[in-house]
């Protein structure tokens, strides 16, 4: 039984999905899982994008110091400037990966490894897999009660986590732009002397930069995850 789930689905989506609801359930939901991140994706495309334009701008406004010296405004605004246009571009790469995904689906999901080797005693993740295995033969729409529960805890663990780390995301923004607000105001006033004061808003204000980045990061992976819950949760049972 180690390949059977794995020939099961192969055979289904040959045929075409249509045949198989419990198997239209799962590639519509994992259709759903990269569109999420499409459509997020796409968002902080432009948020990052506009963010670029923004900080390029300030940093050809900012005044030089010499030809062959920057002052510590333009280097933090040439540094945000790269930043986001980086980011930006990462993005556009995973939209357009996703994007192919979720317009074509079936391509994507037949390349999911679904198989299992039996464990030597019977675990509660065999009788998982052997419920999602009965599942997709018989083909009913209804997911297993078993299953269900366990989804609708992800739901509910990856929904709290994204709102929470929305929240921390949202604080280390402000915080950062607080930060480097100050420095820049601090560093026109005097560039040349940097006391302890100006050193730790420095190295808080990288920290706040980069655990915003993770924060972000975070909230779009539990999103995804909380958007369509079968889809992480079949790669959970599968892949481990």
């Amino acid at each position: 039984m180690n390949d059977e789930l794995q020939r099961t689905l192969s055979e289904i989506i040959e045929s075409g999905s249509q045949s198989n609801p419990a198997v239209n359930a799962l590639i519509s939901d994992y259709t759903k899982y990269h569109a999420v991140l499409v459509i997020v994706g796409g968002c902080l495309v432009l948020i990052f994008a506009l963010l670029s334009i923004i900080f390029w701008t300030k940093f050809k406004r900012s005044p030089k110091i010499s030809k062959l010296k920057w002052g510590f405004e333009r280097k933090a605004y040439f540094s945000f400037g790269l930043l986001s246009s980086s980011v930006a571009l990462l993005m556009i790469l995973i939209v357009v990966a996703n994007l192919t995904n979720a317009l074509n689906p079936l391509h994507g999901f037949s390349l999911l490894n679904v198989s299992f080797k039996i464990s030597n005693g019977a675990t509660y993740k065999d009788e998982l897999r052997y419920a999602f295995n009965e599942w997709i033969q018989s083909g009913n729409e209804n997911i297993p009660s078993i299953l269900q529960e366990k989804i609708n805890k992800r739901i509910e663990f990856h929904t709290t986590k994204a709102i929470v780390c929305g929240i921390l995301l949202i604080l280390f923004v402000g915080l950062s732009v607080y930060i480097w607000n100050a420095l820049i105001k601090r560093a026109k006033s005097n560039d040349s002397k940097w006391r302890f004061k100006e050193k730790a808003y420095f190295v808080f204000g990288i920290a706040t930069a980069v655990l915003s980045l993770l924060m972000m990061v975070i909230v779009v992976a539990n999103m995804q995850a909380a958007f369509a819950p079968i889809t992480l949760f079949m790669m959970n049972l599968f892949n481990s």
